[in-house]
């Protein structure tokens, strides 16, 4: 039985089309009486049972919405066979139109109400599918051609009798703009929703992920969890049994194998392992200073006077070279004591290098 009536829609989907060209341009009136009656005859024979596959639900929701979309693009409104057709077609689309939004629209959709979610601020119901060809929207191109956009839908809140389309896709309203009572701000609202959860909407609509997860993605998209707060080390050395000719310069390193809670906790511990880093090599180095930050604090030391300034500070090439400029920033005041001084005369660039103890033998110049 059920086979059948898919064979009566198939049809339906078939003839439609043609007698919709045949009936906006050229039709005459008794071919169309009596083509009518029986197009009428064939769909009142599968529609009103309820009996065929749910995707040819939607393939007839479609077709008939695209006749109607091109009987107001190209019918003449004054031909009684245009006239007639419209009454026919509009028929259709009620019985298709109840059809379509009680068995296709809220089983294969996910609802997202302004409550659901209020830090995405949405002005309205937004429905997205969970099933490959429930987010296929039909809409005539400027020169008549039938083209399909993926879409998301939302409840107009003063027509609230079909739910209106935004593309995925580079978001726009799919329909007329006077169709929406939206202001243009409220509507920029969903299209923004659309561009930052667009990964996650298209996810859902493969179903590869269900609604809890779809919602849950949303949410975890807008609050992300916050991270434990970091920390800083900041510390400075010296070779071992040498006096200090300069003044030691501090460095610092952000750490992401702890909190900034436990970096505390663990201080004499972390202490210790830099200090044993420093004697694992050929030269010893004692471990002068060291200190724990959180990586807001402190936010750069400058490399010559260790001054702690706010900011991206500036860079201290040429007296540092190569990436070694951008990893060691200065304060304002050394960059004019220093830095543009060496930019004016080259000579100045060798003698600061030695005087700050800066490894010039890498850059080989």
């Amino acid at each position: 039985m059920t086979n059948n009536i898919d064979k009566k829609a198939k049809r339906f989907i078939k003839i439609l089309p043609v007698f919709t060209e045949q009936s906006i341009r050229s039709k005459n009136e008794i071919d169309f009486n009596k083509n009518a009656k029986s197009l009428r005859k064939l769909f009142d024979s599968f529609a009103v049972v309820d009996e065929f596959s749910d995707f040819l639900i939607i393939d007839c929701y479609n077709e008939i919405k695209i006749s109607l979309m091109k009987w107001e693009c190209f019918a003449d409104k004054t031909s009684p066979v245009a006239l007639e057709f419209k009454k026919l077609i509009e028929h259709f689309y009620e019985v298709m139109k109840d059809l379509y939004f009680y068995e296709i629209f809220g089983f294969f959709s996910t609802t997202i109400h302004p409550e659901d979610i209020p830090e995405l601020n949405l002005p309205c119901k937004v429905f997205c599918g969970c099933a490959e060809g429930w987010e296929k929207e039909p809409y005539l191109t400027e020169d008549g051609k039938v083209a399909y956009e993926k879409v998301i839908r939302f409840q107009d809140p003063k027509n609230k009798e079909v739910p209106l389309c935004i593309t995925i896709e580079n978001p726009h309203l799919l329909e007329p703009r006077e169709k929406c009572s939206l202001t243009d701000e409220q509507i920029e609202i969903i299209k923004n929703f659309v561009r930052v959860n667009k990964g996650i909407i298209i996810l859902h609509n493969l179903a590869l992920i269900d609604s809890p997860s779809f919602h849950a993605a949303l949410k975890i998209k807008i609050a992300p969890a916050k991270p434990p707060v970091k920390y800083r080390i900041v510390y400075s050395y010296k070779e071992s049994g040498k006096a200090d000719i300069v003044p030691q310069k501090k460095y610092y390193i952000d750490m992401d194998d702890m909190n900034y809670d436990e970096a505390v906790k663990f201080f004499e511990q972390i202490k210790m392992e830099m200090q044993d880093s420093f004697n694992a090599g050929p030269v010893d180095y004692d471990l002068t200073s060291l200190e724990i930050l959180h990586p807001d604090e402190g936010k750069n030391f400058c490399c010559f006077c260790d001054s702690v300034f706010d900011g991206d500070g500036n860079s201290t090439f040429p007296i540092y070279y190569k990436v070694d400029y951008e990893k060691h920033r200065c304060c304002d005041e050394c960059n004019d004591k220093y830095v543009v001084a060496a930019r004016k005369d080259r000579k100045l660039i060798m003698q600061f290098r030695k005087q700050f103890g800066v490894d010039y033998t890498e850059y080989g110049d």
